[in-house]
């Protein structure tokens, strides 16, 4: 009997080791799923599968598109008129403030900042995926990286249908409105300082070159589209050779443009009344949100510009 009893014993005992291995096995498994691995600017980062506490810089409205609501968000994304209606409940970190950040206690932060101190800073309360300005230049490209890096593969899939349906049909509703070969330009005046912008993320650029497909000046497609660059600085004399058959003009914070300027009145769109004038608060944000508002606002500008001409 005694034999027996310690042979059970020892079974007993081999029994509750495999069911131990088993147990870790399991454990290891779930810790291994709770986890993915994201390619970054700075390596290889581990975060989480289940993002559940969220803080970003910059891309705040990308994130509650694809139904992700950050916990946290800089003062800049929180000023977003796009977004003013879903921004309740989360917390204003500054400036990307490590402090404030901290005291959120993320599981995973985003930010534009590309800045390495800042960096250091920030992976040390949480995995940080640095994704720096103008690293998306398009709707899709920003919709469907966020969306992988959340999980949210299926909320991109839709948003970006819904997108993609109101720019087809702000581009059927704009047949008709301009002649094939009238051209957009997109400008800035700044006090002494003036600007012209392609079709990346500043302005509206996107939203007019790139979404409703309007045809650049001749300047602009050959020194700016042509050659990838999103903005540049030009010589007020120089004009002429970028303003097209209707000019989108930025003067926010400023005087801008001296409109009783000689060259200013010669130029075809000052003539035949072609100018707008952008809202800041509408077209300086570029996210997706922005970029699908900012398609409707210069359709019906271009709409109600012809039908006013009509009367």
């Amino acid at each position: 009997m005694k034999k027996i009893s310690c042979v059970l014993f020892v079974l007993l005992l081999v029994v509750a080791a495999c069911s131990t291995n088993d147990t870790k096995k399991d454990e290891s498994k779930e810790q291994k799923a709770a986890t993915k691995t994201i390619t970054t600017i700075n390596g290889d980062i581990e975060i989480p599968t289940n993002v559940e506490r969220l803080v970003v810089e910059a891309y705040l409205p990308t994130a509650l598109l694809l139904g992700v609501k950050p916990i946290g968000a800089t003062e800049q994304d929180l000023l977003n008129v796009h977004i003013k209606d879903q921004i309740e409940g989360i917390e204003n970190t500054g400036e990307s403030s490590p402090e404030k950040i901290l005291a959120l206690k993320p599981d995973l932060i985003i930010t534009a900042n590309p800045d390495t101190k800042v960096y250091e800073k920030l992976s040390k309360i949480a995995p940080t995926i640095v994704l720096p300005y103008e690293t998306y230049r398009n709707v899709d490209d920003e919709v469907n990286a966020l969306a992988e890096i959340l999980g949210k593969e299926k909320e991109g899939d839709e948003w970006l249908a819904d997108f993609h349906q109101t720019v087809k049909a702000n581009r059927e509703r704009l047949e008709g409105v301009m002649e094939p070969n009238e051209t957009i330009a997109l400008l800035g005046a700044y006090k002494d300082d003036y600007y012209v912008y392609g079709d990346g993320i500043y302005r509206g650029g996107q939203a007019m070159y790139q979404q409703l497909q309007l045809k650049p000046s001749e300047g602009i497609q050959k020194n700016m589209i042509d050659k990838d660059i999103t903005f540049q600085q030009i010589a007020y004399e120089v004009l002429p050779e970028y303003a097209g058959d209707y000019i989108f003009l930025d003067e926010s914070y400023s005087d801008g443009m001296n409109k009783d300027d000689e060259l200013w009145q010669s130029l075809p769109a000052v003539k035949n009344d072609n100018v707008f004038y952008l809202d800041e608060a509408v077209f300086w944000p570029f996210d997706p949100i922005a970029v699908k508002n900012q398609v409707v606002v210069i359709t019906d500008w271009l709409i109600d510009n012809k039908e006013k001409k009509q009367k």
